[in-house]
């Protein structure tokens, strides 16, 4: 069998735009250079130009004024480059073109066309400190070979150092500008995971920008509340279901019971406990996901425990067990009076299922430091080694099949237990059987019984 591979997560919209942004850029570039090389190639003048004032730069930057320094451009066919002194022919030249190169010397360039290729020469001035020199330039080459240090150079300073600069804003401005936007996005995200199945009434809080988050909120805000309308149609179904089903279970108990005794009788009669008993747990159910339970109330559970223990004796007699009840010490808690008595009767009916015949279920009340320990110990065959699952819903241990069972009756006990503010816990007893422990808050100084207390 393959191994479950693990789940691949998404990358966050940061790191989307962060992206987008790079091959924003990248493609801004490319199309930068697309223009620059396209434009110097449609103006060859201006190439050579710039190729031999690139030249002459290098000759300036040189540590000595020796243009023997210069190899020339990439592709060049022929190379030369001398110093020249003024009156040479080289800048009389200029006086081609209408001024005097013997008292006004200027730059020049001249583009010539050869059957090989192009010939381009040239003179540029060159400032050491106070001293000023004349470099005359030529070569001849073809093709756009040796203008790529025009190019290179030329991207460099209009492309790359531009661009830099300007994306690195960007990213910065984009880290800002998402963040800010992701913060109503990740508030609601921390007030999602904080909706509890408990408290349907919850809703997320709308930010007021930006709308696209405020529209998000708004529906996933109706999506709970239509959630939470059809949860409440659920549980009034169970519970009218559930109340409705008693009058005909207890006519039907009370025809079994004038049937001639025998072995069917008995086979139905054990039917209809286990329904009516199914009922019973299906009213703790619809109650343990909507019974409110805000007046807590400081109250004496030994007393319901009594209740309880009075209100199962026909059953626990017909079962053939015995039940103990044993309090000691102060057993007041805060809790709800409804809520206990389903607790102890959901614990002691599960005890009464798997304890063998003749044997005991036996139930104890007392105080432990600021808590009041409640506990339901029987004589089965224990529990496995993982209590936590007894307490799923629909959860059925091994034999269930036997003696019969829903699996809802631990669910509804720790439902009903956390609701009041307590605990409870699975353990094997040393020897032999189950116990089950539930530990309640006692009520602080000064909080009489019956009073209404914080939760």
């Amino acid at each position: 069998m393959d191994a479950v591979r693990p789940r691949r997560r998404p990358p966050t919209l940061f790191r989307q735009i962060a992206a987008r942004l790079a091959a924003f850029t990248l493609l801004f570039a490319a199309l930068d250079v697309g223009i620059v090389v396209f434009t110097y190639s449609r103006q060859p003048e201006s190439l050579a130009q710039e190729l031999l004032t690139l030249e002459a730069t290098k000759a300036q930057a040189g540590g000595v004024l020796s243009p023997d320094l210069l190899t020339g451009p990439p592709g060049a066919e022929s190379w030369s480059a001398r110093y020249v002194e003024p009156g040479s022919p080289e800048l009389r030249r200029v006086g081609e073109t209408g001024i005097d190169g013997a008292s006004t010397l200027v730059d020049w360039t001249r583009r010539e066309q050869t059957p090989r290729g192009y010939r381009i020469s040239g003179v540029r001035a060159i400032d050491r400190g106070e001293e000023r020199r004349w470099l005359a330039m030529q070569f001849e080459g073809d093709g756009i070979r040796p203008y790529v240090p025009v190019i290179v150079n030329e991207i460099i300073q209009h492309v790359m150092l531009p661009l830099i600069p300007l994306s690195l804003l960007l990213l910065l401005f984009n880290v800002f500008a998402v963040r800010r936007v992701l913060q109503p996005l990740r508030h609601a995200e921390r007030e999602v995971d904080a909706l509890e199945p408990d408290n349907t009434l919850l809703r997320l809080s709308e930010p007021s920008e930006p709308r696209e988050v405020n529209t998000l909120v708004s529906a996933v805000n109706r999506a709970l509340g239509r959630l939470d309308a059809a949860m409440a149609t659920l549980r009034e179904f169970t519970a009218n279901a559930a109340h409705e089903l008693r009058t005909p279970l207890s006519i039907m108990q009370l025809s079994l019971d004038r049937l001639p005794a025998g072995k069917q009788r008995d086979e139905l009669q054990a039917d209809a406990r286990h329904l009516t008993r199914l009922v019973e747990q299906m009213l703790d159910l619809a109650q343990a996901d909507a019974l409110a339970l805000d007046g807590h109330v400081a109250i004496d559970i030994a007393d319901i425990g009594r209740d309880v223990v009075a209100a199962m004796a026909p059953k626990v007699f017909a079962a053939q067990r015995d039940l103990r009840f044993e309090s000691f010490g102060d057993t007041a808690a805060i809790g709800h009076p409804e809520a206990i008595f389903r607790i102890y009767r959901n614990l002691i009916d599960n005890a009464l299922k798997f304890s063998p015949a003749t044997t005991q279920v036996e139930v104890e009340l007392l105080c432990r430091d600021q808590d009041v320990l409640c506990r339901v110990l029987d004589c089965g065959p224990g529990l496995p080694v993982d209590t936590e699952a007894l307490f799923d819903r629909f959860h059925r241990l091994e034999g269930s099949d036997r003696v019969g069972g829903s699996g809802l009756g631990l669910w509804i006990a720790k439902n009903f237990t956390e609701a009041v503010g307590g605990t409870i816990i699975a353990g094997n007893r040393a020897g032999g059987g189950a116990v089950f422990e539930i530990l309640l808050p006692a009520p602080r100084k000064g909080e009489a019984e019956g009073k209404i207390v914080d939760a």
